[in-house]
């Protein structure tokens, strides 16, 4: 009985960090802000991500990458990235979108944040959506919460993270 709760023990703590493994931390997603389309690619495919879609133009590029996985207790876990290329004459940028559903991997982003000196500088009250602005003095990042109810009264949030240059 003892060797039966050590083992299941075991394996709460294993299938824990399998959920959290396919977290991008948010130095990772600063760094993709300068790392060429392959390397992204890369990165995310050997990370379990799926490229869900490509759409390019003369303006720019835009890739839609998600990760799923359904636990064994029925529940999901959902994320997303999006990164848009843009080039209008001799300028480019690149904005990166991860969203999640885990609200644990959202106070993560949080607790990074303010860890590395990021201060809120605004916010956004839209609603269903509340938009909080966090700067460093030479990085801006914006940090959404999402809130959709259905038409069953069901209520899922969701947490985004934008970050560009």
């Amino acid at each position: 009985m003892v060797m039966i709760k050590y083992f299941t023990f075991i394996l709460l703590i294993f299938s824990a960090q399998l959920a959290s493994a396919q977290q991008i931390p948010v130095p990772r997603l600063l760094n993709m802000l300068d790392w060429n389309t392959r390397q992204i690619d890369t990165t995310l495919k050997k990370e379990g991500y799926l490229l869900m879609k490509k759409d390019a133009d003369d303006a720019g590029t835009l890739y839609q990458y998600s990760w799923f996985d359904k636990q064994d207790d029925g529940k999901a876990v959902v994320r997303s990235l999006n990164y848009m290329d843009a080039t209008v004459r001799n300028m480019k940028s690149r904005l990166i979108t991860y969203r999640t559903y885990n609200k644990a991997e959202y106070q993560d982003i949080a607790s990074w944040l303010l860890a590395n000196n990021y201060h809120a500088s605004n916010t956004f009250d839209f609603g269903e959506q509340q938009h909080t602005l966090y700067s460093n003095g030479t990085q801006t990042i914006r940090v959404k919460v999402i809130t959709t109810v259905l038409k069953d009264k069901r209520k899922y949030v969701a947490y985004e993270l934008e970050i560009g240059k």
